[in-house]
C-alpha cells in the first residue's frame, strides 16, 4: 500500500517536473525570439544613425561650401563696388597734386610779376629823372612826402630801386625780421607810391602791425589800402584784416560791418568765404536785418 503512494507521488512529481520544464523551454524559446527582435532593432537603429549621420556631415560640408561662396562673392562684389571709390581717390589725389602745383606756379608768376612791375617803375623814374633832372645843390624843388600827401612821390635816393626795396622787404619779413621789413616798406611807398605794388606794400605795414598786437594801428594801414587802392587784388585781404583788427580789438560790431561788406563786394574771393565762415561763428547774418516799423 505504502509502495502504491509512493509511485503515486513520484509520477505527479513527474507529470509536474515535466510540465515545468516544458515552460521553462518555452520561455526561453520566447525570450531567445524577443532578443532576436531587440538585436533586429538595434542593427535597424544603427542604421539609420549612420545614414543620419551621414546626412548630416553632408548638410554640414554643403554648409560650409555656401558659406564660403558667399563669402567669396560677397569680398568680390564689395571689391568690385569700391573698385571705382579706390580709382576716385586716386584721381583725387592726383587733382590735388595738379591744384597745388598750379598754385606754386600761380604764386610764381605773381612774384614774376611783380619783379617786372617793380623793374617799370624803376624804368619810369629813370626816364622821370632825364626829364626833369634833379635841382643843382643848394635850389629847393617842390616839396613831396609819403604817400597820401599832395604832390609828387620823393626822388629816391641814388642806388636804390623799387625792384630792390621791394624784394628786400619781402625777404626780411618772410625771414623774420619784421622790424626792418616794416621801414623798407615805409621808404617803397615814400618813393613808389603809385605802382600796383604799393598796396602790397601798404598791407605789409597793416599785417605787420596786426602780429605785433598793434590793432589801432593796422586798421588804420588797412585803411588806408582801401582809400588808395580800392580796385587792387589786395583789396579783399586788407577788408577782412581790418575786420579781424576791429574783432580782436573789441569792435564786434564793427567788424561784423567789414565782414557783410567784404561778402557784399569781393564775393567770390577767399577772404569772402573766410568772411562769412566768421559771420556765422559770430551767430551773424551775410547781410544786415531791416527793423520793422
Amino acid at each position: 500500500m505504502k509502495f502504491l503512494r509512493l509511485s503515486a507521488l513520484i509520477l505527479g512529481c513527474s507529470v509536474f517536473c515535466f510540465g515545468a520544464n516544458k515552460d521553462m523551454i518555452e520561455l526561453q524559446r520566447d525570450i531567445s525570439l524577443l532578443q532576436d527582435k531587440v538585436d533586429a532593432m538595434q542593427r535597424d537603429l544603427d542604421t539609420k544613425l549612420g545614414e543620419l549621420t551621414a546626412m548630416m556631415q553632408q548638410v554640414q560640408d554643403t554648409s560650409q561650401r555656401s558659406t564660403a561662396q558667399l563669402q567669396d562673392a560677397v569680398t568680390n562684389g564689395v571689391g568690385r563696388q569700391l573698385a571705382p571709390v579706390a580709382t576716385l581717390g586716386t584721381r583725387v589725389d592726383a587733382m590735388s597734386d595738379d591744384v597745388r602745383s598750379l598754385k606754386d606756379a600761380l604764386n610764381d608768376l605773381s612774384a614774376r610779376l611783380e619783379r617786372m612791375d617793380a623793374k617799370m617803375t624803376d624804368l619810369k623814374n629813370q626816364m622821370q629823372i632825364m626829364q626833369n633832372p634833379p635841382p643843382a645843390p643848394g635850389i629847393t624843388g617842390p616839396t613831396t612826402g609819403a604817400p597820401g600827401q599832395t604832390g609828387a612821390p620823393a626822388t629816391p635816393p641814388a642806388g636804390m630801386s623799387a625792384d630792390k626795396t621791394y624784394t628786400d622787404a619781402r625777404r626780411d619779413l618772410q625771414g623774420g625780421n619784421a622790424d626792418l621789413a616794416y621801414q623798407e616798406f615805409q621808404q617803397y611807398l615814400t618813393y613808389f607810391p603809385n605802382t600796383e605794388l604799393a598796396a602790397s606794400a601798404q598791407y605789409y605795414l597793416g599785417e605787420i602791425d596786426y602780429n605785433r598786437g598793434s590793432y589801432d594801428t593796422a586798421i588804420k594801414e588797412f585803411d588806408a589800402v582801401l582809400e588808395r587802392y580800392p580796385q587792387n587784388p589786395k583789396t579783399a585781404d586788407a577788408r577782412w584784416m581790418k575786420g579781424m583788427a576791429l574783432l580782436n580789438s573789441g569792435q564786434k560790431s564793427k567788424a561784423i560791418q567789414e565782414f557783410r561788406a567784404l561778402v557784399q563786394q569781393n564775393p567770390r574771393t577767399d577772404a569772402a568765404r573766410r568772411a562769412q565762415v566768421q559771420l556765422r561763428q559770430l551767430g551773424a547774418t551775410t547781410t544786415a536785418t531791416r527793423r520793422k516799423g
